[in-house]
């Protein structure tokens, strides 16, 4: 079976003459290997490639195809006809099968290719070109038993927005756990003088207490994506959804310097919602179906399952969630985001609210210039405006346009929007490679940013898809900032202190 849905003709900005890949413009340094996309020009790439056009080629680049939800990259390329061109911070050529997975190169100054034969037998080859109005155009293949994959791409040139920082300082960063090895930063949730930090390895205990200077003091294996902390009977808990696990586990914490294991839910989550309602305190599970779990979590070290809700509509996966009291705002991914009432019971949900969007990631329901509104990040990039943007909704049920958008703010569309938090009017939003940005909604239907921190260096990124800045806490006038690059950052908002 062929899958080119995706293949589809480039349109030219520019009429110029093709010069295509008639001859080579630079010898290439690298001899190809034999087998399944071995041959660089099987790859199909414009006529008008810019004969030898790689030499405009280094530098950082934002690749995608436009009709994917997420095939998009940052990849920085290097390189000239005496060295020959390459992806920078890709592994090196590696011609050895005989650990089953071989990697390949090869550039003949118009054409840059690259090819990876994996131990499960897939393979997969990329194949760019420079286009005569200085993009890149590009072809991607993977064959994988019967199967053939093709998609076409798209570059551009990417940097960064803007300087490094406005109205935001930094105060202390840490990039190693307790271990002495790089942490790659999640999730993030302060308590008191400890930052709980979810990241690739597992769970990172943080003592923040002297901010300039941050220092871990324990480290929990277990990859964790989420991170929730519940107060309760004298004990502090950190509840974690995991990565590469069924279930969702409770740690205690009370110690932080001995974090332990007390409580295991059967239940996978890829986010956790903490919250009070009905006089208790509740735990909700995101678990990438339309199924939420309830468990009340008052007395921490024994959860206790309250029941399931289902969101109404189509079936997607709910990835996260915000809940006050009876209402729940549902992250469906690619079905939207869906506003239900649960007053009547869990098993008797009631919509309010639906937006369709690319690929509903996170929302939040609050006040903001004195009106309730429902903000909503989304993360995909389908669509002519990119998709991944802040749409800023009427929250007043008594109101006639409820659930209409009021504004939008994005910072560019290249980059998409991760998580975030409103304290008072202004809006601290964790956005990937374009970092910390900070949005004032005193006129909600008028979005203005007003500070800005860089976190992305798109000097040593490697380049992958979700880079940056990934979430982020306010505590006082402090922002602590998880960075999968960077491990925790703590920065300042001068516009916060008291």
């Amino acid at each position: 079976m062929i899958y080119d849905a995706a293949v589809r003709p480039v349109i030219l900005v520019v009429a110029l003459a093709a010069c295509g890949d008639e001859g080579p413009a630079c010898e290439p340094k690298t001899e190809l290997l034999d087998g399944p996309l071995g041959d660089p020009y099987e790859l199909t790439l414009p006529e008008n490639c810019v004969h030898g056009g790689l030499e405009a080629m280094p530098g950082r680049w934002f690749v995608s195809d436009t009709d994917t939800r997420f095939y998009f990259e940052y990849p920085r390329f290097e390189g000239s006809c005496g060295t020959g061109f390459r992806r920078s911070f890709a592994a090196p050529d590696d011609r050895d099968a005989s650990d089953g997975t071989t990697f390949v190169t090869w550039s003949d100054g118009t054409r840059y290719f690259e090819r990876t034969q994996y131990s499960s037998g897939a393979v997969s080859a990329q194949a760019y070109c420079m286009l005569p109005d200085g993009t890149l155009a590009g072809m991607d293949v993977t064959i994988f038993e019967n199967d053939r994959y093709l998609t076409t791409l798209t570059g551009k040139p990417f940097g960064p927005k803007d300087e490094l920082a406005q109205g935001l300082v930094l105060v202390g960063e840490l990039g190693t756990d307790a271990t002495g090895a790089r942490m790659h930063g999640i999730d993030v949730a302060v308590d008191g003088s400890f930052a709980y930090l979810g990241t690739f390895t597992g769970l990172e205990v943080i003592d923040v207490s002297k901010p300039a200077t941050p220092v871990a003091v324990s480290h929990f294996i277990g990859p964790t994506n989420d991170v929730a902390i519940v107060h309760g009977d004298g004990r502090t808990v950190a509840y974690v959804s995991p990565f590469g696990r069924k279930t969702t586990r409770a740690i205690d914490v009370t110690d932080p310097r001995a974090p332990t294991v007390v409580a295991e839910i059967p239940d996978y989550s890829h986010t956790l919602f903490h919250a009070t309602r009905n006089g208790g305190s509740q735990l909700y599970l995101a678990t990438y179906t339309n199924d939420i779990p309830e468990f009340d979590v008052s007395h921490p070290l024994t959860p206790v399952r309250i029941g399931t809700t289902k969101v109404p509509g189509d079936e997607a996966g709910v990835h996260d969630m915000f809940v006050d009291g009876d209402r729940i705002y549902a992250n469906n991914t690619t079905a939207g985001m869906v506003a239900f009432d649960v007053s009547g019971g869990l098993d008797h949900p009631v919509q309010l609210g639906h937006i369709p969007t690319t690929y509903s990631h996170t929302s939040v329901a609050a006040t903001a210039g004195g009106r309730p509104v429902v903000l909503h990040g989304d993360e995909g990039f389908t669509g002519s405006d990119g998709g991944a943007f802040l749409r800023i909704l009427d929250g007043d049920r008594s109101s006639p346009t409820y659930f209409t958008e009021l504004a939008r703010y994005q910072s560019r569309r290249e980059v998409g929007i991760h998580n975030f938090q409103l304290v008072g009017n202004r809006l601290y939003i964790a956005y990937y490679q374009d970092g910390v940005r900070v949005i004032d909604l005193a006129d909600p239907a008028h979005p203005v940013e007003v500070a800005h921190y860089n976190t992305w260096d798109p000097l040593t990124a490697p380049g992958g898809a979700f880079e940056g800045a990934l979430t982020v806490q306010v505590v006082g006038d402090l922002i602590f900032v998880s960075d999968d690059l960077r491990g925790l950052l703590i920065l300042r908002d001068p516009a916060l202190a008291p």
